[in-house]
């Protein structure tokens, strides 16, 4: 479990399901190692046979740009509206065509490579706030 401190108020975030998308052992291993320090049950998948009910069981979904056969925005863009929102994406430098395309498809939050596990770990930690806070907002 995570506690997060901040604006006077203490929240727990109670450990998540977190599909990782990756084709690199390496790299997927050592950023899963740091989600994993915050009690996140991490899962992985090279990209095939990603549909949307293997992402729906999942509390959050990190995609790796560079896929076998693909790229992560292959995936992105079989995937339904509502899944695009719980989607980190790992993206390559430079990124600045692409970019624009990321912008209109309603992710969370894109994070350029190479991946600092534990600039990830802040991410996703804010992405479960986010999300904590929308399920607590009161009714205007």
């Amino acid at each position: 479990m995570a506690l997060i401190r901040g604006g006077g108020v203490n929240m727990t975030i109670a450990p998540k399901k977190i599909l990782l998308i990756h084709n690199n052992s390496q790299e997927r291993g050592k950023l899963a190692i740091m989600l994993s320090r915050f009690g996140h049950d991490v899962r992985f998948s090279s990209g095939k046979g990603c549909t949307d009910q293997m992402l729906m069981s999942n509390d959050l979904v990190i995609i790796d740009d560079q896929l076998d056969k693909k790229s992560g925005l292959d995936i992105i863009n079989q995937i339904s509206a509502n899944l695009c929102e719980k989607v980190i994406y790992l993206a390559s430098r430079p990124f600045l065509a692409a970019s624009m395309e990321l912008q209109n498809l309603n992710i969370y939050e894109w994070v350029t490579k190479p991946v600092d596990p534990l600039k990830l770990a802040v991410v996703v930690c804010d992405y479960f706030v986010e999300v904590a806070n929308k399920q607590h907002a009161l009714p205007r």
